[in-house]
């Protein structure tokens, strides 16, 4: 069967192989993506695939039922290419790391893509271990022996955590395959608790923040003192500020460079029109606490000041710029940034940029801002489990910035 480029590079955001509608009633009717004969006879299990959201085949979803198609697509012709490949026994741990990565309902598939990427990472080093071992060799004494061989070779603790976390991970997921040997090593790594790094107890003072915005002035980074008082101010991760380039293999619009699309930054729309006021989804709890943050900038009039300093006249696209190039900051940017600029104020190397969020908080506690408040504005879910019973995250973060801006 043909298949158009647009099925690899996303050329036609509309085209969607496989694609089948169900009934006529306009109500009811539903679209789903169907396997075509050839693969079925071949073997390919997924018969037919359900899409969201129902609808009708012109509606505004349907560029999103479209890639749903195409991604469909690439994994079942995936899998027909790789059928004159030599198999990988089921019975190792290659196997199964495998199928934790590619498998459609692998809660590998539920991360978001920079979540991901460090787990291909720390996947890559557990193949590298102990990819043709076979899974039911790992018992606890050579779980036990493996932690000991990596303790001699000067493996840091927080390294041999990430190992036995991601054998956990994969574990866990055999164990749902129904793998017996798989889930033996599930429950014996369930009964094992590997010592993790100590938290660090170093936090960035507003004076050594403010020495570092200084700096970012003198060299004429409006942009990058603007971020890093923002991520101080609102006690916000640096990727709810300067964003994120994360791979794509579509063509769907936004900001793209060398095969990336940057996301999760602060937006021009995301401020109303008189700059009072900043709404955001928090990128890392977008899940678990789906509606976003409405943050008053009149709060701190530095912030609203050099926002409107900085505004362009559209009004639209990222906040934060590089200041070469006109594009966003990378992360690697965006830490060189801080490394060179803190070196310049004279601060100490043990205070990094990923410090900035525990200043804040180190800062409001000492003011007296009680657990919930806290809690609301490091934008976390919960302080304990009676923690889905309370409202008003919006107000509590906000408590804290004046809190913060009358001490």
């Amino acid at each position: 069967m043909h298949y158009k480029e647009a099925l690899w590079d996303g050329s036609d955001p509309l085209y969607a192989p496989g694609i089948s509608w169900s009934g006529k009633n306009p109500e009811r009717r539903y679209a789903q993506w169907k396997c075509p004969p050839k693969y079925m006879k071949a073997g390919y299990v997924i018969s037919k695939v359900k899409l969201d959201p129902p609808g009708s085949p012109d509606d505004q979803h349907q560029a999103e039922r479209a890639l749903r198609c195409r991604e469909l697509t690439r994994e079942m012709l995936k899998w027909y290419d790789e059928q004159d490949k030599p198999k990988v026994n089921p019975q190792v741990w290659k196997y199964l790391i495998l199928r934790y990565q590619t498998d459609e309902y692998s809660p590998f598939q539920e991360v978001k893509a920079n979540t991901r990427a460090g787990y291909i990472q720390q996947l890559a080093k557990l193949e590298d271990a102990i990819g043709h071992t076979k899974i039911d060799r790992m018992t606890f004494e050579v779980i036990k022996t493996i932690q000991k061989a990596m303790a001699s070779k000067g493996r840091s603790v927080s390294y041999i955590h990430r190992f036995f976390n991601t054998l956990r991970r994969v574990a866990n997921y055999g164990k749902v395959l129904k793998i017996p040997a798989a889930r033996e090593v599930a429950d014996v790594l369930s009964e094992m608790r590997f010592q993790n790094s100590a938290a660090r107890q170093v936090s960035p003072t507003r004076d050594q923040v403010y020495s570092i915005i200084r700096a970012a002035d003198s060299e004429g980074m409006e942009h990058f003192a603007l971020g890093i008082m923002i991520q101080f101010e609102f006690a916000l991760r640096a990727v709810d500020v300067r964003g994120q380039w994360l791979k794509t293999d579509e063509k769907e619009g936004g900001i793209i460079r060398n095969g990336k699309r940057w996301q999760d930054g602060l937006t021009w729309d995301m401020l109303d029109p008189d700059l009072t006021r900043m709404t955001k989804l928090i990128s890392k709890t977008r899940k678990s606490l789906p509606e976003p943050y409405e943050f008053d900038l009149r709060s701190v009039p530095e912030v609203r000041d050099r926002l409107l300093k900085t505004r362009p006249l559209a009004g639209v696209g990222p906040v934060i710029l590089a200041k070469k190039g006109g594009l966003p900051y990378t992360v690697t940017g965006w830490s060189h940034a801080w490394g060179r600029l803190r070196k310049k104020a004279g601060i100490p190397e043990n205070i990094w940029m990923m410090d900035l969020r525990a200043g804040a908080m180190t800062e409001a506690k000492s003011l007296g801002a009680d657990p919930y408040m806290l809690r609301d504005a490091a934008q976390h879910k919960e302080v304990s489990t009676t923690d889905k019973y309370s409202r008003g995250r919006s107000e509590g973060a906000n408590t804290v910035v004046k809190l913060r801006q009358g001490r």
